[in-house]
């Protein structure tokens, strides 16, 4: 079940990234924040503590209209989730 729920999380990152990085692009606060949110939840649920605060950081950042920080705090959500997914790789092929 493990590592279902890994694969799983591993598999949806792509596109919960992509499109956290498209409302940015599009400067859609509540966008931002609902994206943000959604990968945060999942990220927690796999122990991606890491990766969770970053997004959890850019939620509250959406939410308080400091839309300046985002992309600063969008490059730390890439690389975290970037290590992220290659550390879950590593997992799921054994």
């Amino acid at each position: 079940m493990v590592g279902a729920l890994l694969a799983t999380f591993a598999h949806d990152c792509p596109e919960r990234f992509a499109t956290l990085e498209l409302a940015v692009k599009q400067g859609n606060a509540k966008a931002i924040e609902n994206a943000a949110h959604a990968f945060k939840s999942g990220a927690g649920t796999v122990r991606a503590t890491v990766l969770a605060g970053a997004l959890s950081n850019i939620e509250t950042a959406a939410r308080t209209g400091n839309l300046d920080s985002i992309p600063d705090l969008l490059q730390q959500v890439r690389d975290e989730y970037l290590a992220v997914v290659r550390e879950l790789a590593t997992h799921i092929q054994r």
